[in-house]
C-alpha cells in the first residue's frame, strides 16, 4: 500500500497512509505538541515575529495573536492525530494535515538546520541522518497533500 491522498468528486479526500508512515505520525505529532506547548525555541518558525525590531511592539502581537497561533497548530495536530487510521477526510481536515505536516517538517529541519544544498551526507550519527530521512518523508508526504487539494 502506497502513500495517498486524491480528491473525491464530493469535495472529499481519500487518504491512504502506510502503516509505517502511521506509527511515524503517531511518535511525531505527541513531540510537536509538548514543543508547541512549552514553547520551545526550535518552533520559532511556526510564530514568525512581525517586529523584530521593535521589543515592545513585537511583546504585544505575542499577547494578541500567540493563543490563537497555538491553539491553530494544535488543532491541525489533534485532526492528524484524531483522523491516522481514517480513509476518507473533509476538506478541512486535509488542509488541518496538510498543515501540520508542514509544521513537522518546518520545525524537524529548524533542529538540523537545513538549507536548500542539504543532502544525506551532511549529517553525520543515526539520529540526525534519520530525521533528515524523516524530514525527506514529510516534505513527500506534503507534495502529494498539496496536489490533491490544488486538484491536480
Amino acid at each position: 500500500m502506497a502513500l495517498s491522498f486524491r480528491r473525491n468528486g464530493d469535495g472529499s479526500f481519500t487518504m491512504t497512509v502506510p502503516v509505517q508512515e502511521r506509527k511515524l505520525l503517531e511518535q511525531l505529532v505527541p513531540q510537536m505538541r509538548e514543543l508547541i506547548e512549552q514553547g520551545d525555541s526550535l518552533t520559532w518558525r511556526l510564530f514568525p515575529n512581525p517586529y523584530p525590531e521593535h521589543d515592545k511592539a513585537a511583546d504585544q502581537y505575542r499577547e494578541l495573536i500567540g493563543g490563537d497561533l497555538i491553539r491553530k497548530h494544535i488543532a491541525a495536530l489533534d485532526t492528524v492525530e484524531a483522523t491516522l487510521g481514517a480513509k476518507r477526510l473533509d476538506e478541512d481536515q486535509m488542509v488541518q494535515w496538510m498543515q501540520a505536516i508542514n509544521e513537522l517538517r518546518l520545525v524537524i529541519g529548524t533542529r538540523l538546520e537545513v538549507t536548500e544544498e542539504s543532502d544525506l551526507d551532511d549529517f553525520v550519527g543515526d539520529t540526525e541522518r534519520s530525521l533528515f530521512a524523516t524530514y525527506n518523508y514529510l516534505g513527500y508526504m506534503l507534495e502529494h497533500i498539496v496536489t490533491a487539494i490544488s486538484g491536480e
